[in-house]
């Protein structure tokens, strides 16, 4: 059985370590006066290779945060590194300064870099690092974790440290908004990130808990694969699946395009809307999760992408009026329909074997719609509004015609350089018809601006 006396006393001397930012330059002048071992004999010897360690500098130069050090300090003010012993010796190994170290990562060159690749081949003597991304590299920081003798740290209590450090490492996850978030943080990322925090999507749709924690940014990057899906979707539709590399591109196109605050916000506005439209319907990401349960001891139950793919999709091209209206038989009707299993294979694209089902996007939302909220349409006789597509240039003729070529929102002209959009002048949402008496060409900022607002032509 554990000592839980001497893991409370443990403990308790751990919290006394003093946290800092530390940059590599700092890190350097240390190494170089004879104040930091690299080497205390508890630490492995080198591991790390020319590809890893290559990484690191990428890292560094692009800003990424690494794992932090871990650093013992004596009475006589000298440091081990009880964690993070390759990272520093590939910072010093890159930049030359390894004096009295037997490595081959001295001076080396970088390798097998993936979004830097031009520096590939490159080391600290090439123009591109002597006159800009040396100094990069130096004044980059770590998290530094500091334990002190003199404040009545326990010396033995680094190799606790360090066996548990090593046992359970958690590095950045590879191609997900964890990462991306760091290399292109921009006002799209940061959306998603709000979005993350909404009682919307962490009660509704979030595929954890609402008290959880996400170190990770696991809905985030969830958020990021639903935007990604809306907006692609007529690229996406005949996939059965989503590619990371769709995600990755979306998220750079904003980081390069530097794409305004406003239209951000018509993004995340179009997809509030979604949220808003599930809670309504579903109430709680639990009352989804339910729906593919074929387990009824598990009372709580969280969706799995597949399903949330399809119902996003599914709830971007619904009403929020016509949900409301009739939420409590659609869902009575979703979840009767979720109750067969091959219906539940179909929208989950699941069995195994020669029975895995892999049906494209728009075949699994058709036949969830076609099943659900078509019937509920067809018993009241409702029309299903249609998509309309706004770059029709033969609607566009017929409605400036009729508009004697003026916006009906600012009554202003509409000009041949201008950008336009049709749209509804009664919204969809207020059941507004896709019938042309219903339908207007109208100057992009305007239709923005407008949103839902009814408009009364002239």
């Amino acid at each position: 059985m554990e000592d839980t006396t001497a893991l409370d006393i443990s403990l308790f001397q751990l919290k006394q370590g003093t946290s800092s930012d530390t940059s590599v330059k700092t890190l350097t002048r240390f190494y170089q006066d004879g104040i930091i071992n690299l080497r205390p004999s508890y630490q492995r010897n080198e591991v790390i290779n020319r590809k890893k360690a290559s990484g690191i500098i990428e890292s560094a130069i692009l800003g990424i945060p690494l794992p932090p050090l871990y650093l013992f300090k004596d009475k006589e003010g000298k440091l081990e590194v009880i964690d993070g012993q390759q990272r520093l010796i590939t910072f010093l190994g890159f930049l030359g300064r390894l004096n009295d170290i037997k490595t081959k990562l001295n001076g080396f060159s970088l390798i097998g870099l993936s979004i830097l690749n031009n520096l590939n081949g490159k080391n600290f003597e090439n123009e591109h690092f002597k006159f800009t991304l040396n100094e990069k590299i130096l004044d980059f920081t770590i998290k530094t974790f500091t334990f002190e003798e003199e404040k009545g740290f326990e010396p033995t209590l680094k190799y606790e440290i360090f066996e548990r450090l090593n046992k359970n490492p958690f590095p950045i996850k590879p191609n997900s908004f964890e990462l991306w978030n760091c290399i292109y943080l921009s006002n799209f990322t940061r959306m998603i990130k709000e979005i993350a925090t909404t009682d919307d999507y962490n009660y509704g749709i979030s595929r954890r808990a609402p008290d959880s924690l996400d170190l990770r940014m696991d809905s985030e990057n969830d958020i990021l694969r639903y935007i990604t899906l809306l907006r692609n979707y007529e690229v996406l539709k005949e996939r059965n699946d989503l590619p990371k590399s769709m995600m990755l591109q979306e998220v750079e196109r904003h980081f390069s395009d530097k794409t305004p605050k406003f239209e951000i916000e018509l993004i995340k506005k179009e997809f509030l809307k979604i949220l808003r439209k599930s809670r309504i319907l579903f109430g709680t990401s639990n009352v989804i999760g339910q729906l593919v349960n074929d387990n009824e001891r598990r009372k709580t139950v969280y969706p799995n992408l597949t399903l949330m793919d399809v119902i996003i999709v599914t709830l971007s091209d619904e009403s929020e009026k016509f949900i409301m209206k009739y939420r409590d038989e659609l869902l009575e009707i979703i979840e009767s329909f979720f109750k067969d299993e091959d219906n539940r294979s179909i929208i989950q694209n699941s069995k195994r074997g020669s029975a895995r089902i892999t049906n494209p996007y728009s075949d699994r939302v058709d036949y969830l719609k076609s099943k659900t909220f078509d019937v509920i349409r067809q018993k009241y006789g409702i029309e299903k509004s249609k998509r309309i597509n706004i770059r029709d240039l033969s609607l566009v003729d017929k409605l400036m015609e009729k508009q004697n070529g003026l916006c009906p929102y600012c009554k202003n002209q509409i000009k041949i350089t201008d950008k336009y959009e049709i749209d509804h002048l009664q919204s969809v949402d207020d059941f507004g018809s896709n019938e042309e008496i219903n339908l207007a060409v109208l100057h992009e900022i305007c239709n923005r601006e407008k949103s839902n607002k009814k408009i009364l032509m002239e």
